[in-house]
């Protein structure tokens, strides 16, 4: 039995009318969506390993999944079991209603957008707004101490540029209490990599300031600590 030559004649036409493309995989077999800004959505079709007539469809977005059972009937048992070409085709045939009726509602109130990529602050036209930055607040680059300052000025509002000032400068910090080095991440963002000499140690700054920002029980200053404890470890 050719599965993926039935999955694609019963499924292929009906989902690309809604947008999602065949990835070209198979066990899984898997067809995705892009949408201007969000992350991708995912219809995910794998046949079980351990039950020879056994198959199943979930739905991912993002950290998030669902299976079809559960959007569909509420139950935990995810599998779907088959005995011939026809029960095959009905159960892909079913995919599909569940799809229309349960998965795109689900989709639309799961996907999570996708934020443009930081600018590069790094760059030249950056440094004189972020000097002045810096001597109007007092900070000292060189001392852990202005962390604390970081922390108050989140805390007193930032507009969106000087989301970047403070975070240029918390990964100025970051490198010059523990060693790394910046580099430009084309799809996030300016980041610090091999902090503390760890090849594998790595963040970007404004990715926890924002996160900081809002989640009013987090500081830059405790992040900080985090990193100092993994670089000490």
């Amino acid at each position: 039995m050719n599965l993926t030559k039935i999955l694609l004649k019963e499924l292929q036409d009906g989902l690309k009318e809604l947008s999602f493309e065949f990835e070209g995989s198979s066990n899984p077999w898997v067809f995705v969506r892009s949408r201007e800004g969000y992350v991708q959505e995912y219809i995910e079709i794998d046949k079980s390993n351990w039950e020879p007539n056994a198959i199943r469809c979930t739905f991912q977005t993002g950290s998030k999944s669902v299976s079809s059972t559960k959007l569909e009937r509420h139950q935990v048992n995810e599998w779907y079991m088959y005995q011939d070409k026809e029960e095959l085709r009905s159960i892909f045939k079913h995919f599909l209603k569940i799809i229309e009726q349960f998965a795109l509602p689900w989709f639309a109130k799961n996907t999570e957008f996708t934020p443009p990529p930081a600018p590069n602050y790094l760059e030249g036209n950056w440094r004189n707004p972020i000097e002045n930055f810096v001597n109007n607040n007092k900070l000292n680059l060189h001392s852990s101490e202005s962390v604390e300052i970081l922390d108050q000025l989140v805390i007193k509002g930032l507009v969106q540029d000087e989301i970047y000032y403070v975070s240029y400068c918390f990964g100025e910090i970051i490198r010059n209490q523990f060693g790394g080095q910046w580099r430009y991440d084309a799809e996030k963002g300016p980041r610090m990599d091999n902090i503390g000499g760890i090849a594998a140690f790595k963040r970007w700054p404004h990715t926890l300031v924002n996160i900081v920002i809002k989640e009013k029980t987090l500081s830059l200053k405790r992040y900080f600590e985090d990193i100092a404890y993994v670089v000490a470890g």
